[in-house]
């Protein structure tokens, strides 16, 4: 009974084989690892047979092999792994990894074979660039004019990157090297135009230097009197005043306002400062606005200008 089923076998797997065979019209030639092999299936070859009796029979093992992320079943009497591989035209070489769920073939192990692969890229990381301002009189108070544009520069990195199975699995930074410096950007800001140490000749806190320009003025009797009490409120009667961060000179002007009125005059001439806020008066500005603390005391102390 025995030898009629082994007979009976061998004649089903036989005639499977050679129809496979005159089908292709090409002999089964396996070569390269992923040209996607047609294994054969001898399971369900035999399907007419116990798998356990065939087992008996002829010593073989159910293994399942992974290629290209296919499992397929395979009847096997090999024991080494390599082997069995072999036999299945998969080419094992540095290209490959071979990973399986016991050191030799037995019922039940699970043989995966993986592709692995490997590139390196370049890749071009920007590098930001600074900007340095320069402080000069050359251009009006506040204004900024570009000299020089800057440029990001760029840094190359080699990576080295890992695929198995098509899917990345690793990179590694080979090398890293600047190939482009970066190229800062240069800004002149407009500030004062002039300082008090441009003047020829500096007074100090001298009342009597500035009330003697006041009198000697073309002005109303009480332009004198308010420019007076105002440039006293204000500075002391100091025309190089330069002690707050946001008003200067006589009259304490912002430096802002002053050179975009006045941008040919220096904010800590006396001489201009008293001209200058004459024409502001005349041109009928808020002087509550201008000059909010002094002028309301020179309210309470001469009544409103008129």
């Amino acid at each position: 009974m025995k030898n009629l089923k082994l007979s009976v076998l061998f004649t089903v797997v036989s005639i499977a084989v050679m129809a496979s065979l005159m089908i292709s019209g090409l002999p089964v030639s396996y070569t390269e690892a992923y040209e996607n092999p047609n294994l054969p299936n001898v399971s369900e070859i035999v399907f007419n047979f116990d798998s356990q009796e065939v087992k008996n029979i002829y010593d073989l093992n159910l293994v399942t092999i992974i290629i290209n992320n296919v499992p397929k079943k395979i009847l096997t009497n090999k024991s080494d792994i390599y082997r069995l591989l072999s036999d299945l035209g998969v080419v094992v070489d540095q290209n490959k990894k071979i990973i399986s769920t016991t050191e030799n073939i037995q019922t039940g192990s699970v043989v995966r074979v993986i592709a692995v692969g490997s590139v390196i890229e370049e890749h071009n990381v920007e590098i930001p660039f600074s900007t340095e301002e320069v402080k000069t009189k050359e251009i009006p108070y506040g204004q900024r004019e570009i000299v020089q544009e800057g440029v990001l520069g760029v840094r190359t990195k080699q990576v080295k990157k890992v695929y198995e199975d098509g899917k990345l699995v690793s990179e590694q930074i080979l090398s890293e090297r600047v190939t482009l410096m970066p190229k800062n950007a240069l800004i002149k800001v407009g500030i004062l135009q002039y300082s008090p140490e441009d003047l020829d000749k500096k007074y100090g806190y001298n009342c009597n230097q500035w009330y003697g320009v006041v009198d000697g003025g073309n002005y109303s009797d009480q332009e004198k009197q308010w420019l007076k009490f105002v440039m006293y409120c204000e500075s002391g009667c100091n025309a190089e005043s330069n002690k707050h961060p946001a008003y200067k000179g006589l009259f304490q002007w912002s430096p802002k306002s002053w050179d975009i009125l006045y941008k040919k005059d220096s904010i800590f001439d006396g001489h201009a400062q008293i001209r200058n806020t004459v024409d502001k008066i005349r041109r009928g500005v808020n002087l509550y606005s201008f000059w909010p603390s002094c002028h309301r005391q020179y309210v309470a102390t001469y009544g409103e200008f008129k």
